[in-house]
Protein backbone atom coordinates (compact mmCIF):
# COMPACT_ATOMS: atom_id res chain seq x y z
CA UNK A 1 0.00 0.00 0.00
CA UNK A 2 2.81 2.24 0.70
CA UNK A 3 4.76 1.86 -2.59
CA UNK A 4 1.14 2.15 -4.63
CA UNK A 5 0.33 5.75 -2.43
CA UNK A 6 3.83 6.56 -3.25
CA UNK A 7 3.22 5.80 -7.01
CA UNK A 8 -0.60 7.45 -7.22
CA UNK A 9 0.98 10.84 -5.41
CA UNK A 10 3.79 10.68 -8.55
CA UNK A 11 1.61 10.66 -11.13
CA UNK A 12 -0.17 13.29 -9.43
CA UNK A 13 2.88 15.52 -9.06
CA UNK A 14 3.54 14.45 -12.83
CA UNK A 15 0.26 15.33 -14.00
CA UNK A 16 0.17 18.66 -12.24
CA UNK A 17 3.51 19.33 -13.65
CA UNK A 18 2.84 19.07 -17.18
CA UNK A 19 -0.57 21.01 -16.48
CA UNK A 20 1.22 23.76 -15.27
CA UNK A 21 3.91 23.47 -18.49
CA UNK A 22 0.64 23.37 -20.71
CA UNK A 23 -0.88 26.76 -19.16
CA UNK A 24 2.33 28.56 -19.49
CA UNK A 25 2.64 27.82 -23.10
CA UNK A 26 -0.99 28.87 -23.76
CA UNK A 27 -0.79 32.11 -21.84
CA UNK A 28 2.35 32.90 -23.69
CA UNK A 29 1.06 31.60 -27.08
CA UNK A 30 -2.24 33.76 -26.45
CA UNK A 31 -0.19 36.81 -25.16
CA UNK A 32 1.50 36.89 -28.91
CA UNK A 33 -1.40 36.28 -30.16
CA UNK A 34 -3.52 39.06 -28.87
CA UNK A 35 -0.25 41.81 -29.39
CA UNK A 36 -0.04 40.71 -32.72
CA UNK A 37 -4.31 41.43 -33.11
CA UNK A 38 -3.49 44.61 -31.40
CA UNK A 39 -1.04 45.86 -33.89
CA UNK A 40 -2.80 44.37 -37.02
CA UNK A 41 -6.71 45.96 -35.69
CA UNK A 42 -5.61 49.23 -33.87
CA UNK A 43 -6.53 52.71 -35.05
CA UNK A 44 -4.88 55.73 -33.86
CA UNK A 45 -6.91 58.67 -32.98
CA UNK A 46 -6.13 62.04 -32.03
CA UNK A 47 -5.75 61.23 -28.63
CA UNK A 48 -4.07 57.59 -28.48
CA UNK A 49 -5.05 54.65 -29.70
CA UNK A 50 -8.64 52.50 -29.26
CA UNK A 51 -8.38 48.59 -29.79
CA UNK A 52 -11.13 47.62 -32.26
CA UNK A 53 -12.69 44.61 -33.75
CA UNK A 54 -13.56 44.74 -37.93
CA UNK A 55 -17.19 45.07 -36.86
CA UNK A 56 -16.37 48.00 -34.62
CA UNK A 57 -16.24 50.22 -37.61
CA UNK A 58 -18.82 48.78 -40.37
CA UNK A 59 -19.13 52.30 -42.94
CA UNK A 60 -16.16 55.20 -43.47
CA UNK A 61 -17.68 57.28 -46.28
CA UNK A 62 -15.51 59.77 -47.66
CA UNK A 63 -16.15 62.64 -49.76
CA UNK A 64 -13.92 65.50 -50.93
CA UNK A 65 -15.17 69.41 -51.63
CA UNK A 66 -15.07 70.26 -55.55
CA UNK A 67 -14.70 73.71 -55.22
CA UNK A 68 -13.51 76.06 -52.13
CA UNK A 69 -16.77 77.75 -50.18
CA UNK A 70 -19.28 75.80 -51.10
CA UNK A 71 -21.00 73.53 -48.77
CA UNK A 72 -23.56 72.56 -50.49
CA UNK A 73 -24.05 68.57 -50.91
CA UNK A 74 -24.04 68.61 -54.35
CA UNK A 75 -20.50 70.23 -54.21
CA UNK A 76 -18.76 66.89 -52.81
CA UNK A 77 -17.66 64.20 -54.54
CA UNK A 78 -17.82 60.55 -52.82
CA UNK A 79 -13.65 59.12 -52.52
CA UNK A 80 -12.46 55.85 -51.96
CA UNK A 81 -8.59 57.26 -51.04
CA UNK A 82 -7.65 60.14 -48.54
CA UNK A 83 -6.52 62.92 -50.43
CA UNK A 84 -2.35 63.63 -49.56
CA UNK A 85 -2.77 67.10 -48.83
CA UNK A 86 -4.45 69.94 -49.10
CA UNK A 87 -8.17 69.54 -46.73
CA UNK A 88 -9.37 70.04 -43.49
CA UNK A 89 -12.71 67.82 -42.21
CA UNK A 90 -15.52 70.37 -42.11
CA UNK A 91 -16.55 69.46 -38.48
CA UNK A 92 -20.24 70.86 -39.43
CA UNK A 93 -20.91 68.59 -42.22
CA UNK A 94 -18.87 65.35 -40.93
CA UNK A 95 -20.76 62.63 -38.26
CA UNK A 96 -21.00 59.08 -37.16
CA UNK A 97 -24.15 56.74 -36.09
CA UNK A 98 -24.50 53.35 -33.97
CA UNK A 99 -26.28 50.70 -36.13
CA UNK A 100 -30.15 50.48 -35.32
CA UNK A 101 -29.88 54.24 -34.32
CA UNK A 102 -30.15 57.27 -37.30
CA UNK A 103 -28.99 60.35 -34.42
CA UNK A 104 -25.98 61.86 -35.97
CA UNK A 105 -23.21 61.82 -32.78
CA UNK A 106 -20.75 65.04 -34.18
CA UNK A 107 -19.06 64.63 -30.80
CA UNK A 108 -16.85 62.22 -31.95
CA UNK A 109 -13.26 63.65 -32.64
CA UNK A 110 -12.02 63.39 -36.60
CA UNK A 111 -8.94 65.26 -37.58
CA UNK A 112 -7.28 65.32 -40.41
CA UNK A 113 -3.28 65.24 -41.22
CA UNK A 114 -1.11 64.33 -43.30
CA UNK A 115 -2.65 62.30 -45.79
CA UNK A 116 -4.60 60.33 -43.27
CA UNK A 117 -8.25 60.59 -41.45
CA UNK A 118 -7.94 60.01 -37.72
CA UNK A 119 -11.50 58.89 -35.67
CA UNK A 120 -12.33 58.67 -32.22
CA UNK A 121 -14.35 55.47 -32.30
CA UNK A 122 -16.40 55.28 -29.16
CA UNK A 123 -18.76 52.25 -30.09
CA UNK A 124 -19.22 48.94 -32.21
CA UNK A 125 -21.01 49.16 -35.22
CA UNK A 126 -20.06 53.00 -35.79
CA UNK A 127 -20.92 54.25 -39.09
CA UNK A 128 -18.96 57.51 -40.25
CA UNK A 129 -19.35 60.01 -42.55
CA UNK A 130 -16.31 62.34 -42.96
CA UNK A 131 -16.56 65.71 -45.24
CA UNK A 132 -13.11 66.90 -46.36
CA UNK A 133 -13.08 70.92 -47.35
CA UNK A 134 -10.46 72.42 -49.28
CA UNK A 135 -8.12 74.11 -47.28
CA UNK A 136 -5.63 77.01 -48.20
CA UNK A 137 -4.32 77.64 -44.97
CA UNK A 138 -5.44 78.94 -41.67
CA UNK A 139 -6.44 82.51 -41.19
CA UNK A 140 -5.22 85.43 -39.12
CA UNK A 141 -8.53 85.44 -37.52
CA UNK A 142 -8.35 81.54 -36.97
CA UNK A 143 -5.07 81.59 -35.38
CA UNK A 144 -6.47 83.87 -32.64
CA UNK A 145 -8.37 80.83 -31.92
CA UNK A 146 -5.25 78.87 -30.99
CA UNK A 147 -4.54 80.75 -28.29
CA UNK A 148 -5.79 81.17 -24.67
CA UNK A 149 -6.65 84.40 -23.17
CA UNK A 150 -5.48 85.20 -20.04
CA UNK A 151 -6.66 86.90 -17.43
CA UNK A 152 -6.16 89.66 -14.31
CA UNK A 153 -5.05 86.94 -12.15
CA UNK A 154 -2.47 85.37 -14.56
CA UNK A 155 -0.56 88.32 -14.62
CA UNK A 156 -2.43 90.26 -17.28
CA UNK A 157 -3.24 94.40 -16.70
CA UNK A 158 -6.80 95.00 -16.42
CA UNK A 159 -9.40 95.35 -19.60
CA UNK A 160 -9.02 99.03 -19.66
CA UNK A 161 -8.47 101.68 -22.24
CA UNK A 162 -5.12 103.32 -19.67
CA UNK A 163 -5.01 100.33 -17.19
CA UNK A 164 -2.08 101.48 -14.69
CA UNK A 165 1.15 99.01 -15.66
CA UNK A 166 3.47 99.35 -12.98
CA UNK A 167 5.52 96.42 -13.38
CA UNK A 168 7.44 94.59 -15.75
CA UNK A 169 6.93 90.94 -16.93
CA UNK A 170 9.91 88.94 -17.56
CA UNK A 171 9.28 85.42 -17.54
CA UNK A 172 5.04 84.46 -17.99
CA UNK A 173 4.34 83.89 -21.25
CA UNK A 174 0.76 85.35 -21.83
CA UNK A 175 -1.84 86.58 -24.15
CA UNK A 176 -4.08 89.73 -22.87
CA UNK A 177 -6.83 91.48 -23.71
CA UNK A 178 -7.40 95.29 -24.23
CA UNK A 179 -8.19 97.89 -26.05
CA UNK A 180 -7.86 99.83 -28.84
CA UNK A 181 -9.54 102.31 -31.71
CA UNK A 182 -11.92 99.23 -33.18
CA UNK A 183 -12.37 97.19 -30.82
CA UNK A 184 -10.61 94.88 -28.86
CA UNK A 185 -7.28 93.66 -29.14
CA UNK A 186 -5.12 90.69 -27.92
CA UNK A 187 -1.35 91.56 -27.30
CA UNK A 188 2.22 89.15 -25.75
CA UNK A 189 2.81 89.82 -22.69
CA UNK A 190 6.13 88.85 -20.77
CA UNK A 191 8.04 85.89 -22.47
CA UNK A 192 6.20 83.85 -25.08
CA UNK A 193 7.19 81.70 -27.81
CA UNK A 194 4.76 80.65 -29.92
CA UNK A 195 4.26 83.79 -31.68
CA UNK A 196 6.62 83.63 -34.39
CA UNK A 197 5.85 83.94 -38.13
CA UNK A 198 7.69 83.81 -41.37
CA UNK A 199 7.16 85.40 -44.39
CA UNK A 200 9.47 84.71 -46.86
CA UNK A 201 12.88 84.25 -45.68
CA UNK A 202 12.35 87.32 -42.75
CA UNK A 203 10.99 86.51 -39.05
CA UNK A 204 8.48 88.34 -37.05
CA UNK A 205 6.99 88.23 -33.56
CA UNK A 206 3.22 88.74 -33.00
CA UNK A 207 2.59 92.09 -31.31
CA UNK A 208 -1.05 92.18 -30.75
CA UNK A 209 -4.35 91.15 -32.71
CA UNK A 210 -5.52 94.40 -33.64
CA UNK A 211 -9.27 95.38 -32.87
CA UNK A 212 -9.93 95.14 -36.88
CA UNK A 213 -8.96 91.71 -37.41
CA UNK A 214 -5.38 92.40 -38.66
CA UNK A 215 -2.35 91.40 -36.95
CA UNK A 216 0.77 93.54 -35.93
CA UNK A 217 4.25 92.42 -36.06
CA UNK A 218 7.64 93.35 -35.24
CA UNK A 219 10.73 91.85 -37.41
CA UNK A 220 13.26 89.38 -35.95
CA UNK A 221 15.63 88.32 -38.63
CA UNK A 222 16.33 87.42 -41.68
CA UNK A 223 17.20 83.76 -42.43
CA UNK A 224 16.59 82.81 -39.08
CA UNK A 225 14.59 83.93 -36.28
CA UNK A 226 17.07 86.33 -33.95
CA UNK A 227 15.98 87.08 -30.84
CA UNK A 228 19.92 89.20 -29.55
CA UNK A 229 21.51 91.24 -31.08
CA UNK A 230 22.26 93.03 -34.70
CA UNK A 231 19.69 90.34 -36.22
CA UNK A 232 16.84 91.68 -34.81
CA UNK A 233 17.16 94.99 -37.03
CA UNK A 234 17.42 96.08 -40.82
CA UNK A 235 20.15 98.00 -39.56
CA UNK A 236 20.23 101.97 -37.69
CA UNK A 237 18.98 104.93 -38.18
CA UNK A 238 18.46 108.56 -35.89
CA UNK A 239 14.89 109.16 -35.64
CA UNK A 240 15.37 112.50 -37.65
CA UNK A 241 18.67 114.31 -38.54
CA UNK A 242 16.79 117.36 -38.35
CA UNK A 243 16.20 119.34 -34.59
CA UNK A 244 15.57 122.63 -33.44
CA UNK A 245 11.65 122.21 -33.51
CA UNK A 246 9.25 120.17 -31.65
CA UNK A 247 8.15 119.28 -35.63
CA UNK A 248 11.01 116.93 -36.09
CA UNK A 249 9.32 114.22 -33.32
CA UNK A 250 7.10 113.08 -36.00
CA UNK A 251 6.93 110.62 -38.80
CA UNK A 252 6.21 112.88 -41.31
CA UNK A 253 6.86 116.62 -41.06
CA UNK A 254 4.04 117.74 -43.32
CA UNK A 255 5.13 116.08 -46.39
CA UNK A 256 8.67 115.53 -45.50
CA UNK A 257 9.63 112.41 -43.90
CA UNK A 258 11.67 111.49 -41.03
CA UNK A 259 15.16 110.13 -41.32
CA UNK A 260 13.90 106.58 -40.17
CA UNK A 261 10.58 106.43 -42.06
CA UNK A 262 13.00 106.67 -45.36
CA UNK A 263 15.06 103.99 -44.04
CA UNK A 264 11.65 101.70 -43.50
CA UNK A 265 10.21 102.88 -46.73
CA UNK A 266 13.49 102.08 -48.93
CA UNK A 267 13.37 98.30 -47.23
CA UNK A 268 9.85 97.87 -48.07
CA UNK A 269 10.33 98.35 -51.42
CA UNK A 270 12.99 96.15 -51.88
CA UNK A 271 11.83 93.33 -49.75
CA UNK A 272 7.69 93.16 -49.34
CA UNK A 273 5.93 95.35 -51.96
CA UNK A 274 5.89 93.24 -54.86
CA UNK A 275 5.38 89.79 -53.62
CA UNK A 276 3.63 90.50 -49.45
CA UNK A 277 2.21 93.76 -50.25
CA UNK A 278 -1.63 92.41 -50.99
CA UNK A 279 -1.31 90.88 -47.65
CA UNK A 280 -0.90 94.01 -45.58
CA UNK A 281 -3.33 95.97 -43.94
CA UNK A 282 -3.16 99.91 -44.25
CA UNK A 283 -6.15 100.35 -42.03
CA UNK A 284 -4.56 99.53 -38.53
CA UNK A 285 -1.97 102.02 -39.01
CA UNK A 286 1.02 102.87 -36.71
CA UNK A 287 0.74 105.28 -33.71
CA UNK A 288 2.80 108.49 -33.61
CA UNK A 289 1.15 110.45 -30.57
CA UNK A 290 2.76 114.01 -31.21
CA UNK A 291 0.57 115.88 -28.88
CA UNK A 292 1.68 118.02 -26.75
CA UNK A 293 0.81 118.17 -22.99
CA UNK A 294 2.96 121.60 -22.44
CA UNK A 295 5.94 123.18 -23.99
CA UNK A 296 8.41 120.60 -23.47
CA UNK A 297 6.32 116.97 -23.13
CA UNK A 298 4.14 114.90 -25.50
CA UNK A 299 1.46 112.51 -24.30
CA UNK A 300 3.41 109.21 -24.14
CA UNK A 301 5.69 111.21 -21.53
CA UNK A 302 2.75 111.37 -19.16
CA UNK A 303 1.14 108.38 -20.16
CA UNK A 304 4.90 106.66 -19.23
CA UNK A 305 6.84 107.96 -17.05
CA UNK A 306 4.08 109.86 -15.18
CA UNK A 307 0.77 107.67 -14.82
CA UNK A 308 2.16 105.04 -16.19
CA UNK A 309 -0.72 104.07 -17.77
CA UNK A 310 -0.13 103.17 -21.64
CA UNK A 311 -3.15 102.75 -23.89
CA UNK A 312 -3.43 101.01 -27.38
CA UNK A 313 -5.99 104.38 -28.69
CA UNK A 314 -3.98 106.70 -30.69
CA UNK A 315 -4.52 110.23 -29.56
CA UNK A 316 -6.25 112.45 -32.35
CA UNK A 317 -6.03 109.61 -34.99
CA UNK A 318 -6.78 112.06 -37.92
CA UNK A 319 -3.42 113.21 -37.65
CA UNK A 320 -1.31 111.01 -35.45
CA UNK A 321 -2.26 107.53 -36.83
CA UNK A 322 -0.27 106.94 -39.46
CA UNK A 323 -2.29 104.85 -42.25
CA UNK A 324 -2.37 104.30 -46.37
CA UNK A 325 -3.54 106.69 -48.41
CA UNK A 326 -7.44 105.56 -50.02
CA UNK A 327 -8.11 104.54 -46.52
CA UNK A 328 -11.34 105.10 -44.45
CA UNK A 329 -9.16 105.82 -41.33
CA UNK A 330 -6.44 107.44 -39.27
CA UNK A 331 -4.46 110.28 -41.82
CA UNK A 332 -4.15 108.37 -44.99
CA UNK A 333 -0.20 110.35 -45.64
CA UNK A 334 1.77 106.55 -46.00
CA UNK A 335 2.66 104.94 -49.32
CA UNK A 336 3.53 102.02 -47.72
CA UNK A 337 2.08 100.51 -44.90
CA UNK A 338 5.19 100.09 -42.51
CA UNK A 339 6.02 101.50 -39.30
CA UNK A 340 7.50 101.40 -35.87
CA UNK A 341 6.40 100.12 -32.34
CA UNK A 342 5.05 102.18 -29.96
CA UNK A 343 6.16 102.75 -26.93
CA UNK A 344 2.54 102.08 -25.38
CA UNK A 345 2.86 99.15 -26.98
CA UNK A 346 6.69 97.92 -25.68
CA UNK A 347 5.19 98.44 -22.08
CA UNK A 348 1.94 96.55 -22.49
CA UNK A 349 4.50 93.59 -23.65
CA UNK A 350 6.64 93.77 -19.94
CA UNK A 351 8.88 97.05 -20.42
CA UNK A 352 8.34 99.68 -18.09
CA UNK A 353 10.01 103.05 -18.39
CA UNK A 354 13.97 103.34 -16.40
CA UNK A 355 13.36 99.81 -15.23
CA UNK A 356 14.97 97.08 -16.17
CA UNK A 357 13.85 93.82 -18.12
CA UNK A 358 16.34 91.17 -19.85
CA UNK A 359 13.46 89.01 -19.59
CA UNK A 360 10.70 89.71 -22.45
CA UNK A 361 10.47 88.76 -26.33
CA UNK A 362 11.07 92.91 -27.25
CA UNK A 363 14.46 93.04 -25.14
CA UNK A 364 17.43 92.54 -27.88
CA UNK A 365 20.47 93.64 -25.84
CA UNK A 366 20.47 96.67 -28.50
CA UNK A 367 19.13 100.33 -28.27
CA UNK A 368 16.21 100.57 -30.61
CA UNK A 369 13.71 103.44 -31.72
CA UNK A 370 9.84 103.34 -31.12
CA UNK A 371 7.27 105.39 -32.77
CA UNK A 372 6.60 107.28 -29.48
CA UNK A 373 7.82 111.32 -28.96
CA UNK A 374 9.02 112.10 -25.61
CA UNK A 375 9.69 115.78 -25.19
CA UNK A 376 11.26 119.10 -26.86
CA UNK A 377 13.64 121.06 -25.09
CA UNK A 378 14.19 123.64 -26.93
CA UNK A 379 17.64 122.66 -28.95
CA UNK A 380 16.95 118.58 -29.22
CA UNK A 381 14.15 116.31 -29.33
CA UNK A 382 13.94 113.08 -27.51
CA UNK A 383 12.01 110.06 -28.67
CA UNK A 384 11.62 106.45 -26.43
CA UNK A 385 13.44 102.94 -27.23
CA UNK A 386 13.40 99.86 -25.75
CA UNK A 387 16.91 100.00 -24.08
CA UNK A 388 20.36 98.19 -24.12
CA UNK A 389 21.60 99.66 -20.85
CA UNK A 390 20.83 103.36 -20.54
CA UNK A 391 21.89 103.87 -16.76
CA UNK A 392 22.37 100.26 -16.40
CA UNK A 393 18.73 99.65 -16.80
CA UNK A 394 18.64 97.25 -19.66
CA UNK A 395 15.98 96.46 -21.45
CA UNK A 396 13.81 99.91 -19.83
CA UNK A 397 11.81 101.91 -22.20
CA UNK A 398 14.01 105.00 -23.08
CA UNK A 399 14.30 108.56 -23.97
CA UNK A 400 16.83 109.27 -26.71
CA UNK A 401 17.61 112.48 -28.55
CA UNK A 402 15.98 111.48 -31.39
CA UNK A 403 18.57 113.61 -34.28
CA UNK A 404 21.71 112.43 -31.91
CA UNK A 405 21.45 108.92 -31.17
CA UNK A 406 21.61 105.89 -34.06
CA UNK A 407 19.68 103.40 -32.61
CA UNK A 408 18.23 100.26 -34.54
CA UNK A 409 15.53 99.68 -36.83
CA UNK A 410 12.84 97.09 -36.05
CA UNK A 411 10.13 97.34 -38.80
CA UNK A 412 6.31 96.67 -37.83
CA UNK A 413 3.69 95.79 -40.09
CA UNK A 414 -0.08 94.84 -40.06
CA UNK A 415 -1.25 91.49 -42.02
CA UNK A 416 -4.72 91.45 -43.47
CA UNK A 417 -7.26 89.39 -41.18
CA UNK A 418 -7.48 86.87 -44.01
CA UNK A 419 -4.03 86.52 -44.67
CA UNK A 420 -3.93 82.57 -45.01
CA UNK A 421 -1.40 80.89 -43.02
CA UNK A 422 0.46 77.24 -44.18
CA UNK A 423 -0.77 74.17 -42.46
CA UNK A 424 1.75 72.87 -39.51
CA UNK A 425 2.94 75.77 -37.65
CA UNK A 426 2.89 75.85 -34.19
CA UNK A 427 4.05 79.71 -33.97
CA UNK A 428 7.47 78.70 -32.70
CA UNK A 429 10.79 79.67 -33.40
CA UNK A 430 11.60 76.31 -34.88
CA UNK A 431 8.02 75.95 -36.56
CA UNK A 432 6.64 79.43 -37.33
CA UNK A 433 3.30 80.20 -38.26
CA UNK A 434 4.65 80.64 -42.67
CA UNK A 435 2.51 82.95 -44.60
CA UNK A 436 0.83 81.65 -47.07
CA UNK A 437 0.71 83.54 -51.05
CA UNK A 438 -2.77 81.48 -51.45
Amino acid sequence: MKLEKLRKGSFIKTSIIVLVIISIFGVIFINKSKAKYRVIQSIQVVSGEVNYKVPDLNVLALYKQKTEGNIDDSNYESITDVPSNGYKVNPDKSYCTIIGNDTQLRNISMEYKNGEVYIGIKKKGTKCYVYLDIDNGTSGTELLGKYTVNSTSDGCPAYEDAPSVTTIEDTKSLLCKGKDDFGDTYYFRGNPTNNWVKIGNFYWRIIRFNGNGSIRLIYSGSGSAETRGTGTQIGKSSFNDKRNSANYVKYMNGSADSTIKGVLDSWYNTNLKSTYGSKMDGEAGFCNDADAVDTVYFKPYTRIESNKKPTFKCGTPRTNLYTTSGGTTGNQKLTNPIGLITVDEASFAGGRYSKANLGYYLYTGLDYYTMSPSAFNGNSTYVYGVSEDEGDEFGGLYGFVGDAHTLGVRPVINLRSDTLFKEGGAGTSTNPYELSLK
